[in-house]
């Protein structure tokens, strides 16, 4: 065999090889997944809306590399179970997010943001209201889009209506 042809070959060989090229990424997949992210964040909100604890749960990633900064506090998964389960002392919520805006990275991954404003009443009729925004990463899974990062910033809210 000549060097040009095993040259061929091995060219041959590693052509075949390689991973196949993707599809492009078009406009209408990225709009499919900031829906799929909004509809998402919807869903979240309706289950704390709900009280439902393990609805909320299911939207996050049981990864080791999960992480949900609220203010200056850093939760891991398993800190942050606490805080979803305190749902269950509640007697209503109220409010939700405002304008959700997605960023998609890529096929697997995006980032989404909105302001929210939460009405809390617990089981003696006190009411919260807190305010702020939440950033959040979410990825795709084989169950569907979770949340693997998130950032919370929250201050008590002070203003009259919704």
């Amino acid at each position: 065999m000549t060097h040009v042809s095993r040259l061929a070959l091995v060219a041959f060989v590693a052509a075949a090889c390689a991973a196949p090229e993707a599809p492009p990424f078009t406009d209408a997949d990225k709009a499919a997944i900031a829906d799929s992210i909004e509809a998402a964040m919807h869903s979240y909100d309706a289950a704390i809306k709900a009280l439902d604890v393990g609805g909320v749960w299911a939207h996050y990633t049981a990864s080791p590399d999960f992480r949900f900064i609220e203010n200056e506090a850093v939760y891991s998964l398993e800190e942050l179970r606490p805080v979803v389960e305190g749902l269950r002392s509640l007697r209503s919520y109220e409010g939700g997010f405002g304008e959700i805006h997605v960023n998609v990275l890529g096929r697997e991954a995006a980032l989404a943001d909105a302001p929210f404003i939460d009405v809390f009443t617990d089981s003696a009729g006190v009411v919260a209201r807190v305010r702020g925004t939440v950033t959040w990463v979410w990825i795709r899974t084989p169950e569907g889009w979770r949340i693997t990062h998130g950032q919370a910033y929250a201050v008590p809210d002070t203003t009259k209506g919704g």
